[in-house]
Formats: C-alpha cells, sequence, structure tokens
C-alpha cells in the first residue's frame, strides 16, 4: 500500500501512523500494478479511515510451532493457513460433486456408537448418561445396512482413533471419505477410488494453483 501524507491532513496521517498487522481499514484509491507486492498490486490511496488498531500483535518475528500452536485462532488469518483452508474446501466440495454425479447419497452415521468397529485398543469411551459408548471408528455397521436401501452410498465425516503415537501417519481424530454400493465387485471399488482421486485433483488444479504456490508445491512430482 502506497501512502503519502501530502494528500491528506494531519489527523489522518497520525491514524496512518497507528497501523499495524491486522489493523481493520476502509481505504480508497487507485489499484496498480507492481511485482514486488505479494498480490502483484497496490493501492495508490487517497482516502484512508482507521476503524480498529491492532495492538501488541502477538505473530512477529516469532513463529515457532510453540508460539503459533498457541495462537492458533490468530495464525489462521495467515496466508499460509487460509491456503490449506481454501483447497480443504475445494477437496470436499470435489468429493460431494464425484459421488452425487455418478449416482451416490450422502448417508451419515452416529458420533456415538454402542460397539466397536475396527479394534477395542482403539476406542475412545465416552459416559453417555451412565452408559458407555465409544466415538465413532467409521461409519461402516451402519452403513451396511443402508447398502440395502440406497444401493449406492458414501460419507465425509469425522472419525476417532485412540492410538497413541506422534508420527504424521497417526491422528487420533481425522475426517475420513467412505462409500459403500450395492452389485459391486473389487475392481467396481477400485475404479471409483481412482477416479475420485482424479477428480480431486482435477479440481484444486483448476481453484487452487495460487494456494499451491504460496504453500511450496510443487506440481510437477
Amino acid at each position: 500500500m502506497r501512502y503519502r501524507k501530502t494528500l491528506v491532513s494531519d489527523e489522518t496521517w497520525t491514524d496512518a501512523q497507528k497501523t499495524d498487522i491486522e489493523a481493520s481499514l476502509e481505504l480508497s484509491g487507485e489499484i496498480v500494478e507492481d511485482k514486488r507486492a505479494p498480490t502483484g498490486f497496490e493501492i495508490k490511496v487517497k482516502e484512508f479511515k482507521l476503524v480498529g488498531e491492532s495492538l501488541g500483535w502477538p505473530i512477529q518475528k516469532d513463529q515457532s510451532t510453540e508460539l503459533l500452536a498457541d495462537m492458533k485462532h490468530l495464525w489462521l488469518r495467515s496466508r499460509y493457513m487460509t491456503s490449506i483452508m481454501k483447497i480443504r474446501s475445494t477437496v470436499f466440495g470435489a468429493i460431494d460433486e464425484y459421488f452425487r454425479k455418478e449416482g451416490f447419497y450422502e448417508y451419515h452415521s452416529p458420533i456415538f456408537q454402542a460397539t466397536q468397529a475396527e479394534g477395542g485398543s482403539t476406542l475412545f469411551s465416552v459416559n453417555y448418561f451412565g452408559k458407555p459408548v465409544f466415538l465413532s471408528q467409521t461409519w461402516q455397521l451402519y452403513a451396511e445396512p443402508a447398502i440395502f436401501a440406497l444401493e449406492k452410498i458414501y460419507t465425509i465425516a469425522p472419525a476417532f482413533r485412540a492410538e497413541k503415537s506422534k508420527t504424521s501417519r497417526h491422528l487420533t481424530e481425522l475426517w475420513m471419505c467412505e462409500m459403500e454400493m450395492a452389485w459391486a465387485n473389487f475392481k467396481d471399488i477400485q475404479d471409483h477410488g481412482e477416479a475420485l482421486i482424479k477428480h480431486v485433483v482435477k479440481r484444486v488444479l483448476e481453484h487452487n494453483m495460487e494456494e499451491l504456490k504460496i504453500l511450496n508445491r510443487d506440481i510437477k512430482i
């Protein structure tokens, strides 16, 4: 943003000097191309209004994992985090688009379940009004009866696995896409899995190239 004191009053200039990261502003001016700017454009400001100051913004040079984890509600505003969220939104939308195009119905199971579905060692137990129930590991046990009603079903839902591990491949809470269909063999399931992945990747490349650049992702790999 370019700003010249000669264009405004001393009072407005004083307000402008108070601006910090995440201050709320109302700007009027001319948008001009500038390759030095992160977005490729800047504003030649003619009118300026400070709506809300940002006092002591805590995320500065120190961007350690510990600090950003404690400030996650603020770190969400960064271009890095918004890029991740935009791509995630595209992925979820592409999954819905693919399955609905293929004649599938969205079907959900309860999050609280009375029995295990994957394995007893990874269950999260919950006290449900004096009775033990478990957080869902998968929708599978509820989905199998629904196949005979709707034939082709899918879901995008949270799943919980009580796996004590610090690796990046083990999550205690995750979102999982699952599908079931009647009158299908293994090749049918395999073909849908392959086609779904291709469709999701295609949509991300169509809609999120800028976000992939911000995340330094090499799409040629």
